[in-house]
């Protein structure tokens, strides 16, 4: 599995995740998440507030709510069958240290490795994933970004 991958040996001590949802609105004011992606992330909270509209006078705001998982978590399996069912979307998981980051959507997972190296051993190991343009050699489009860190999960 992709994740247990990521998370290598924290993988055989339950693989502890981040989970980050979201749900949009008009205004800076967070909104509920969809029903049934709120069901698999109890304990979210709301982690921070974007207006992605690029039109004057023209508002489109993604609330991110933040929540803790881990491998064995059922509700995992749940919100990934949410995202691939086209339930939601803008769900990435990523681990506390927010070293890499994983976005899966209905088609398919965006994967924003820890570094180069990470990346191009992903893209050899799991060449069949990847678009018939981008199996002869890796995908160099992709670069290493400094994630934005949510804020510590409480209990943590």
């Amino acid at each position: 599995m992709l994740l247990e991958e990521l998370l290598g040996d924290a993988a055989a001590g339950g693989g502890a995740l981040v989970a980050i949802t979201c749900s949009w609105s008009t205004t800076g004011s967070p909104t509920p998440r969809d029903s049934a992606v709120a069901a698999t992330t109890h304990g979210a909270v709301h982690w921070r507030s974007d207006d992605l509209a690029t039109d004057p006078g023209f508002h489109s705001w993604w609330h991110f709510h933040v929540s803790p998982t881990d491998l064995r978590d059922p509700a995992l399996d749940r919100l990934l069958l949410c995202v691939a069912d086209d339930m939601t979307d803008g769900v990435i998981l990523t681990e506390p240290a927010c070293t890499w980051a994983v976005h899966p959507y209905d088609g398919g997972v965006d994967v924003f490795a820890a570094n180069i190296a990470v990346r191009d051993e992903l893209a050899r190991a799991h060449a069949e994933w990847l678009p018939p343009a981008l199996m002869p050699s890796v995908a160099t489009a992709v670069t290493h970004r400094t994630p934005v860190r949510p804020p510590p999960l409480p209990g943590s």
